[in-house]
């Protein structure tokens, strides 16, 4: 076995033909020196440009479909093509493509013969376009990139595009109800990614980028949003470089946004109350600091919470019913917040309060009600009704403030007055 593999290397090496060793995504694995030469292939392999670099006019789409051919038709497969070298010299070839391994769908020989003689078909080879693609194939050829994901070809003479059946499946529409226009797509986007949906697809027509990806959210006929993923290339454009025709795929990443929204939760979340954790919250108190010094006239003030004599709750009826009265606090400081305020668990029994666009004195009315609605309504465990209170300690933000660090302390100051004057009692900072 490893004599014939020796000498099947000698024979690619020393053919007079460009020989190459392609991988399935179109990278040249080996050249043998007819090929290297030929392409101008530099010395350092990692500098080697994809196949397709070299085939111009054979884009990604078009040559993964030679390499489907070969493995289902179980044949070599042929097609014109328009080559340049890596000095940007162009030329005719003939591409000749085949599966090195009978047993592999992974790796193909592909020979470039070059052409001289004027441009009439070959017997037996399929009619090319001016980019080496074929009409029959154009339109399905980016399905080959993404199993499940549905297909689209945007003709842009007409402004049709046609959809495969699956890209209608993802958004839940029927062939009748999705109209070839290009229009009726946009439309379907949701209005803030639109945006990025245009500007990605201006840059890919404009040549400003190698491809187009865009992820956005799209309106399904039951009236929800789905988040998918569209990638596409232009497959063919005129002489004067203006693109004619774009295809694509459209995939669903539904999943996988929902698991990247529940990542970011969890990164940001305390687990057992579902407030913010102190890392979270400390991100956010930069950011309001910053607000106050370029806004001083804006206030934005801090509170510290302290449950009283918590460690007692824990010895008293077990760690799991501390759990509870954790829950219990967390629901009750919710109910009494606005949505723009930012609750946080900072340790095990504290808590802050971020309360932008609020006064010192707005924020001692809050910590008053609050007070009174933990002492009012205690905590119903499986073993017991538990009573609490808190102990709260106020400062305002100050544009002076160099970090979070300055004003936490001074919160943290008026907290321990409040618990050295006797605990259940709110306490402002001097400022």
């Amino acid at each position: 076995m490893e004599k014939a593999a020796t000498g099947a290397m000698a024979v690619f090496r020393n053919l007079p033909l460009p020989l190459l060793s392609v991988d399935i995504d179109g990278t040249i694995l080996e050249a043998n020196p007819s090929a290297r030469d030929r392409l101008a292939l530099p010395e350092d392999r990692s500098q080697w440009p994809d196949l397709t670099h070299f085939l111009f006019s054979l884009n990604v789409a078009g040559l993964a479909d030679l390499m489907e051919s070969c493995c289902t038709l179980s044949r070599p497969q042929q097609l014109r093509a328009q080559c340049r070298d890596a000095n940007g010299h162009k030329f005719e070839v003939l591409v000749h493509l085949n599966r090195l391994d009978a047993d592999s769908d992974r790796h193909f020989l592909c020979v470039l013969t070059e052409v001289n003689e004027s441009r009439d078909e070959s017997p037996g080879l399929p009619s090319p376009w001016a980019d080496g693609l074929t009409e029959s194939s154009l339109r399905w050829r980016f399905a080959l990139f993404g199993a499940g994901d549905g297909v689209w070809d945007w003709d842009l003479e007409s402004n049709d595009v046609v959809y495969c059946a699956r890209f209608r499946q993802i958004i839940g529409f029927s062939d009748a109800e999705l109209d070839k226009s290009f229009e009726q797509w946009v439309s379907l986007v949701h209005p803030d990614d639109l945006r990025g949906f245009s500007g990605a697809l201006q840059d890919h027509l404009q040549g400003d980028s190698s491809h187009y990806m865009c992820e956005f959210r799209m309106r399904c006929k039951d009236g929800g949003w789905k988040w998918v993923l569209a990638r596409g290339r232009v497959a063919r454009r005129d002489e004067g470089g203006r693109p004619l025709r774009v295809v694509g795929t459209l995939s669903d990443i539904g999943a996988r946004k929902k698991l990247e929204s529940e990542l970011r939760r969890m990164a940001t979340t305390d687990f057992l109350t579902g407030l913010f954790n102190r890392r979270h919250f400390i991100a956010r108190m930069t950011d309001e600091l910053a607000r106050v010094r370029r806004r001083p006239h804006q206030p934005s003030t801090l509170l510290m919470v302290d449950l009283d004599y918590f460690k007692n709750i824990n010895d008293t009826y077990g760690h799991s019913s501390g759990d509870l009265v954790l829950q219990h606090f967390a629901d009750i400081l919710q109910s009494c917040l606005r949505r723009m305020d930012l609750p946080a668990r900072t340790g095990g029994e504290e808590f802050a309060i971020l309360l932008p666009g609020t006064t010192e004195q707005e924020a001692l009315v809050l910590a008053e009600r609050l007070r009174r609605k933990v002492k009012s309504t205690p905590a119903v465990t499986p073993g017991a009704i538990i009573a609490m209170t808190v102990s709260i300690g106020i400062t305002r933000l100050s544009p002076e403030d160099g970090s979070p660090d300055a004003s936490l302390s001074r919160a943290d100051e008026a907290l321990y007055k409040a618990k050295h004057n006797g605990r259940n009692q709110v306490a402002l900072a001097p400022f």
